[in-house]
C-alpha cells in the first residue's frame, strides 16, 4: 500500500480578547462644572450686593422711623401767643426803661428796668414771655419707664451728676425749653441750653442762689447777643450769659449779680449714657398743673 502523507489539523483559529473601549475625554465636564461655579459666584455677588444695598436700605428706613418715632414727653410744646408787639415795644419812661414781655388778656405787659440797663441794638425783637416754656416742675423717670424705654438708642442726651445723683436731660426737650429748674435731694439747679450756639451744643448747669434764696428763671422772650436773655420769676429781674460763663443780670432788682456755673456737659448718646448708669435719674417732662414759683 502507498503510503499516504497526513495532513496536519488546521491551526485554531484565535479568540478574541475583548477590549476595553477606549476612555471617554473627562475635560468637557470639568469645563462644564468650571463654568457653572463661575456663574454661580457672578450671581451671587451680583445679588449679594444687591441684599446689602437692600439691607443698609432697610437699616436706615428703621433708623428713620426710630428717630421720628413719638417718644412722648410731657407737656413739652410752646406757648403761642398771638398778640402783637406794640410799636413801643422797647422806650424809656422817666429814668426806667420798658420791654414789652406780652399780652395778658387785658393789657399789655412789661419788663421794667433801670434806664439804660438794656442797648436795643443788642437784643431781637420779642416773641413774648414764656412762649418758650422753661420746666419749673420736671417729671422724672429713675432706671427705668415708658418713656426710658422708647428713647432711640443713638438720641442725644446730656448727663451731669448732681447732688451725688446722674441725671440725663434729652436734648430734644433742652432745645423747646432751653431752661430747666430743677431740684435734686433738695438742692436746686438751673440747667441752660442755648438753641443759637451751634459751635459748642453745651448745656450748662449754675447753682441758682441769689442773696440766701433760690431763683426760679423763665424765658422773657428775647435774645441778648445771640444769648436767651431769661427773667427770674422773684423780680422780673433780667439774665444773660456773660462771655466768660456767668449768668449775670443785666437789669433790674439783682443787676450785678452772677450765678456760677458748676457742670458743662455736651451730649452723649442715650445707649451710653444708659449703659453707664442704669439706676440714673432722666428728665421726661413737666408737671404744668402747678403755680409758677416765685422768688
Amino acid at each position: 500500500m502507498a503510503q499516504v502523507d497526513s495532513i496536519p489539523p488546521p491551526p485554531p483559529e484565535p479568540i478574541p480578547v475583548p477590549t476595553e473601549p477606549p476612555a471617554k475625554s473627562q475635560s468637557a465636564p470639568a469645563g462644564l462644572v468650571v463654568v457653572a461655579i463661575a456663574f454661580l459666584l457672578a450671581f451671587v455677588a451680583i445679588q449679594g450686593r444687591t441684599l446689602w444695598n437692600e439691607w443698609k436700605n432697610l437699616r436706615t428706613d428703621m433708623e428713620v422711623v426710630r428717630q421720628s418715632a413719638v417718644i412722648g414727653y410731657h407737656n413739652i410744646h410752646p406757648n403761642p401767643s398771638f398778640a402783637h408787639k406794640p410799636n413801643d415795644w422797647f422806650h424809656d419812661e422817666g429814668e426806667s426803661t420798658l420791654l414789652w414781655s406780652g399780652w395778658d388778656g387785658e393789657g399789655h405787659r412789661w419788663f421794667k428796668v433801670g434806664r439804660g440797663d438794656v442797648d436795643r441794638d443788642r437784643i431781637s425783637h420779642p416773641i413774648g414771655r414764656d412762649v418758650v416754656q422753661a420746666i419749673d416742675y420736671p417729671m422724672i423717670e429713675t432706671g427705668g419707664g415708658p418713656i426710658w424705654g422708647r428713647i432711640p438708642d443713638t438720641a442725644p442726651v446730656v448727663g451731669f451728676a448732681l447732688a451725688g445723683t446722674m441725671s440725663a436731660y434729652p436734648l430734644q426737650v433742652l432745645e423747646k425749653v432751653m431752661v430747666i429748674n430743677d431740684l435734686v435731694r433738695e438742692r436746686p439747679y438751673l440747667v441752660l441750653l442755648n438753641p443759637l450756639d451751634k459751635t459748642e451744643s453745651c448745656a450748662r448747669i449754675y447753682e441758682p442762689i441769689v442773696e440766701g434764696h433760690r431763683v426760679t428763671m423763665g424765658t422773657s422772650g428775647y435774645f441778648h447777643d445771640r444769648r436767651p436773655m431769661l427773667y427770674d420769676r422773684g423780680t422780673e429781674s433780667l439774665w444773660v450769659e456773660s462771655p466768660d460763663g456767668y449768668l449775670e443780670c443785666l437789669a433790674g432788682h439783682f443787676k450785678g449779680s452772677r450765678l456760677k456755673v458748676i457742670h458743662r456737659s455736651t451730649p452723649v448718646t442715650w445707649a451710653d449714657w444708659r449703659w453707664q448708669n442704669p439706676r440714673g435719674r432722666l428728665l421726661v417732662g413737666a408737671d404744668r398743673s402747678k403755680v409758677l414759683p416765685g422768688l
